[in-house]
């Protein structure tokens, strides 16, 4: 393998104490040990000779104590002038392991060869970690040169490749076995060391800059631990969260680097930005914007250049629209009865893109909500329309969310803007009713009209029953009346149940009660959705609402439009997908 000049000395008083290696032009690493609590070093490089003793500075120092048992055995030398050697390469983190033993190779300065130094040939004995922080190392052969005192801080090279994949700390004299803190260990301790070391899907300007961002994070922004943070990023995900606690926001970041690469359908690091944005908004908001433009452009890179898929099913009619849609989710919090948790996320090429969580009582959710929608509209595939869907409690779904508006900027509403309409937040968690949806979609897909089930004021039939009828009808439901009374919210719930996929009413509808006879203002709207429905496919329904609300928006005639006040319950499933979990952690 020869010996690189990268490998180093280090001394002390002129008296030979450890290993070290060149990382970058300046910057040595090794042991903290190795230089206990001195400020200054010398730095020998044996393979370059004509250098001299170089001197440098301890610029850096990890949570070693003293103890031979103490984690954060590391050290940064800032050398004080350049070298003009190539530093070391690092090795990809699973290098050292495989079926069969690799070969490691080190470069120490024991007694007797505090000069020229001598090499140990070793082997990982397993790929599981001591205290989660060192990798145990035997003889290659059985025997051989031990790496002893004055290998200390010594890289350990895999000699097929020659990359670092860890650095020696700690021999014990009667096993002779030795301990190396890989290289995934040594960057949670040094996060600038994240920069060199490989991590597939994530560029080396991705990472320093999330770094800098993450290091730029207030301790007050940070309300819950950090652990709950990560595990709220990676569980939707599927990805195996850590076995150990996760104390920092750097380990948590360092965590995602290294043991969950990027996928078309799944960006892990991009959610824990979110929420990282989310958090720190009201301390600052250059921040927040920071971290949601990192998370947008790392979404970007990583999508991959495919053509954007369909909702999985059956082929579909050449006609049909496309939808590029946002979700809101709006559900109650168990952290206190007045609190909501409200998200916002985008889905592209079929995979859902988180753009903003937070906790926050009612009266904040409508201006948090329309500035996470401008949002997201950065991260929907221009090629379809925009579809924004409301997936809220029953109790919200005759909530006016197409007449929510901006206090400042466009003051239109948000129907009037682009296609709005609302889901049932129980129906989406329920298996069985989304199998049921999709099953519908399917036949639905082949019908060239959409004919109005018709649910007048003066129904007397039970929900049950109501429940059971619709069941068999394969377009839209149309109610006279709004879920008001009690009957009526029975009679709406009948119907999410059945389930159909679309449902529509008049916010404002018959206020007769039990004694209406017909002719009033539902039935009548009722007759206007015929006229202005029955003639499209039901995948067509919510563009034509849509336009029915700008038409109403700008109507100026005495009475009220009648599409005015209308509700559009409309859900396929499969424009909305839940994220596909990865059972296992991508890496190891």
């Amino acid at each position: 393998m020869g010996s690189p000049a990268w490998q180093a000395r280090i001394d002390l008083d002129g008296s030979v104490e450890g290993s070290g290696f060149l990382v970058s032009e300046r910057t040595v690493l090794t042991c903290a040990h190795v230089v206990r609590d001195a400020e200054r070093a010398d730095v020998v490089f044996p393979g370059a000779p004509g250098l001299g003793p170089v001197p440098a500075r301890v610029s850096m120092r990890g949570s070693w104590a003293g103890g031979p048992h103490d984690t954060g055995d590391i050290a940064v030398l800032e050398l004080g002038r350049p070298v003009g050697l190539p530093p070391a390469r690092f090795g990809e983190l699973d290098s050292p392991h495989g079926p069969e033993p690799r070969r490691l190779v080190s470069y120490g300065f024991p007694a007797g060869y505090g000069v020229e130094g001598v090499q140990s040939e070793l082997r990982v004995t397993s790929r599981q970690l001591i205290n989660d922080e060192w990798s145990q190392l035997e003889f290659w052969k059985g025997y051989g040169q031990e790496p002893a005192h004055g290998f200390s801080g010594a890289a350990v090279v895999l000699e097929a490749t020659g990359g670092v994949v860890g650095m020696v700390s700690a021999h014990d004299p009667v096993t002779r076995n030795g301990r190396m803190i890989p290289a995934q260990v040594l960057a949670r301790h040094w996060p600038r060391l994240a920069d060199l070391i490989p991590t597939p899907g994530y560029p080396t300007e991705d990472k320093r800059l999330l770094r800098e961002l993450v290091a730029r994070v207030p301790a007050p922004a940070l309300v819950h631990p950090v652990d709950r943070l990560l595990r709220s990023a990676v569980g939707r995900l599927g990805i195996q969260p850590p076995s150990q606690t996760v104390a920092g926001l750097w380990e948590a970041v360092w965590y995602l680097l290294s043991e969950a690469p990027p996928l078309p359908h799944s960006q892990p690091l991009a959610e824990l930005a979110v929420r990282l944005a989310d958090a720190v908004a009201d301390l600052d908001g250059g921040l927040s914007g920071e971290l949601r433009a990192w998370a947008r452009t790392h979404r970007t890179r990583s999508s991959t250049a495919a053509p954007a898929t369909r909702p999985s099913g059956p082929a579909r009619p050449a006609a049909e629209r496309r939808w590029s849609p946002i979700l809101v989710e709006i559900k109650r919090s168990g952290a206190d009865r007045n609190a909501l948790l409200v998200e916002v996320s985008a889905f592209r090429d079929g995979n859902r893109r988180l753009v903003g969580e937070k906790r926050m009582t009612k009266a904040h959710v409508r201006e948090w909500v329309l500035e996470r929608i401008d949002e997201a509209f950065g991260e929907i595939d221009t090629e379809g329309r925009e579809l924004i869907a409301f997936a809220v409690p029953r109790g919200w779904l005759n909530q006016p969310v197409d007449q929510w508006r901006r206090r400042k900027g466009n003051r239109a509403p948000l129907g009037c803007q682009s296609p709005v309409v609302v889901m049932d937040h129980d129906r989406r968690a329920s298996e069985q009713l989304q199998y049921k949806l999709r099953k519908m979609w399917e036949a639905l897909d082949g019908q060239s009209r959409s004919e109005i089930h018709r649910i007048p004021c003066e129904t007397s039939q039970r929900p049950e029953r109501l429940s059971v009828q619709l069941q068999d009808v394969y377009g839209p439901v149309g109610f006279a009346r709004a879920p008001k009374t009690l009957r009526d919210r029975d009679l709406h719930a009948a119907a999410l149940d059945a389930p159909a996929p679309i449902v529509l009413w008049p916010r404002t509808g018959c206020s007769d009660g039990t004694h209406c006879s017909g002719g009033c203002s539902g039935g009548r709207f009722l007759d206007s959705l015929a006229q202005q429905l029955s003639a499209l496919p039901p995948s067509e329904l919510p563009q034509r609402v849509f336009e029915l609300r700008k038409q109403a928006f700008l109507h100026e005639g005495a009475e009220p439009h009648w599409a005015a006040d209308l509700s559009l319950v409309w859900e396929d499933p499969r424009w909305f997908p839940e994220v596909r979990p990865l059972y296992h952690s991508p890496v190891g």
